[in-house]
C-alpha cells in the first residue's frame, strides 16, 4: 500500500534475511536499536521505521504529536511492502499488536515473532480509562463507537491475547517483566497461554523500557530469532 507522505525507514546489513523492528506508542526506532549490531553480527538484515508523528517521521493525518493505533499499522504494512517479507518481527508495547496484526492479516509472514512488553487489550484499555472518569456505560459505548470510527479499525485488530489464539502466529517469544508499571504482567501470561507455540521470558526488575537495552535479554531474543 502507498502512504500520502515519505516515511523514516533505516536499514542495517547489507544482505541476509529480514528482521523488522517495531517501536510502541510515543516511541521510535532508536528505542528498539540495541537489537540491531547483534542481529546484524549474526548475518541478519535489520530494517526500523518511526511511524507517522513519532521519531524523525512528518505529522501523519491527524497532525503533529497525534496519531492512532490503526495509522501504525498502516506505516509498518507500507514498509513490509516496500521492502519484502520478513524473516521475523519484533514489537515493543503497542508495537507488539502492531506485529500480531501485520502477521494475522497476511501482510507479513515471518518464521518468528518477538513480543516485548505487549500492550493490554484495548477494549478493557478504554474501559479502564471511562471508569477512572467515571463515565457510564452508555457513554463509554459512545466513546468506543467514536474511537473506532475516527480510526476506521476495531478493537479486535489491538487485541493481542486474540490475536495468539487464532492460530495464525508463528513459533513466538512472549518478553515481559514482573514489575512493569504500564503493562501488567498478566497480559504476557495471558498471550502464552493463548499462543501454543509460543515461550515467555519473564524478567524481574527492567520495567517497560529498559528491557529493551538489558544483554541478556537481547542475547536471548537474538538467538530465537
Amino acid at each position: 500500500m502507498g502512504l500520502s507522505k515519505p516515511l523514516v525507514v533505516e536499514t542495517w546489513g547489507d544482505a541476509g534475511p529480514l528482521v523488522y523492528l517495531i517501536h510502541g506508542w510515543g516511541g521510535w526506532r532508536g528505542q528498539v536499536a540495541a537489537f540491531v549490531q547483534p542481529l546484524v553480527e549474526r548475518g541478519f538484515r535489520v530494517v526500523s521505521a518511526d511511524s507517522f508523528s513519532h521519531g524523525d517521521s512528518p505529522a501523519g493525518r491527524h497532525g503533529p504529536h497525534h496519531s492512532t493505533g490503526a495509522e501504525m499499522i498502516d506505516c509498518f504494512e507500507a514498509v513490509v511492502h516496500t521492502v519484502g517479507q520478513p524473516h521475523a518481527l519484533l514489537g515493543h508495547s503497542m508495537g507488539c499488536a502492531v506485529a500480531a496484526q501485520l502477521v494475522t492479516s497476511g501482510v507479513a509472514k515471518p518464521d518468528r515473532l518477538v513480543l516485548v512488553a505487549s500492550s493490554p487489550e484495548m477494549r478493557w484499555a478504554s474501559e479502564y480509562f471511562a471508569r477512572s472518569l467515571g463515565f457510564n456505560r452508555r457513554t463509554t459505548r459512545l466513546m468506543q463507537q467514536i474511537i473506532e470510527n475516527r480510526t476506521e479499525r476495531s478493537f479486535a485488530d489491538f487485541d493481542v491475547v486474540a490475536m495468539a489464539g487464532s492460530g495464525l502466529l508463528p513459533k513466538g517469544l512472549v518478553v515481559h517483566d514482573k514489575a512493569d508499571k504500564e503493562v501488567n504482567f498478566k497480559v504476557a501470561v495471558d498471550i502464552r497461554e493463548a499462543w501454543p507455540d509460543s515461550c515467555l521470558l519473564a524478567t524481574a526488575g527492567l520495567g517497560h523500557h529498559r528491557i529493551l537495552i538489558d544483554p541478556a535479554v537481547i542475547d536471548q531474543v537474538v538467538s530465537f530469532i
